[in-house]
């Protein structure tokens, strides 16, 4: 009898064993997701503060002509216009140029990349750039305040502000 009580009590801990093991097992494989999501995030953010970063500098570049860089959410720049490596192109052309290589650069480097240049009414000569990608958690959203555009939903934002004037 106390034999078949001593397998019984060694199944148990087996059993016990393994159900410790797998716990950590799943653990680690949680943690290990949750460093690869942030690591991602981080690298999303990263993209964002050099697309905005990029734009500041051309607006800076441009600062006659930085109403011209002005766009919303959803607004798409990719109408063709002159080439500015290939050939001269007056100022205009060269804001018109600088937005479509924007628009390119969100629809590359981030997933489902948005953005929103605009100049604040209370601040003249301030512009802002917001960079938004898709973020189901929402991991970087804008402030709540009345100077920046709210950020879509399901994204996450970066925003930069300039004057391009000084």
């Amino acid at each position: 009898m106390a034999d078949k009580n001593a397998r019984g009590f060694a199944t148990l801990e087996v059993v016990l064993s393994l159900f410790l093991l797998t716990s950590g097992v799943a653990a680690v494989l949680w943690l290990q997701q949750s460093a690869l999501l942030q690591q991602r995030q981080q690298l999303l953010r990263h993209v964002a503060m050099g697309l905005a970063e990029d734009l500041a500098e051309r607006m800076v570049l441009n600062a006659a002509h930085a109403p011209l860089y002005a766009r919303s959410w959803g607004q798409s720049s990719a109408t063709k216009g002159v080439d500015c490596v290939a050939q001269p192109c007056t100022l205009p052309d060269l804001a018109a140029w600088d937005m479509q290589q924007f628009q390119t650069a969100l629809n590359t480097q981030l997933p489902q990349g948005d953005a929103n240049v605009f100049a604040p009414a209370a601040y003249p000569g301030w512009w802002g750039i917001v960079v938004a990608w898709q973020d189901p958690q929402q991991s970087l959203p804008a402030p709540d305040d009345s100077l920046t555009p709210a950020c879509p939903q399901h994204t996450s934002c970066w925003r930069l502000w300039l004057h391009p004037q000084r």
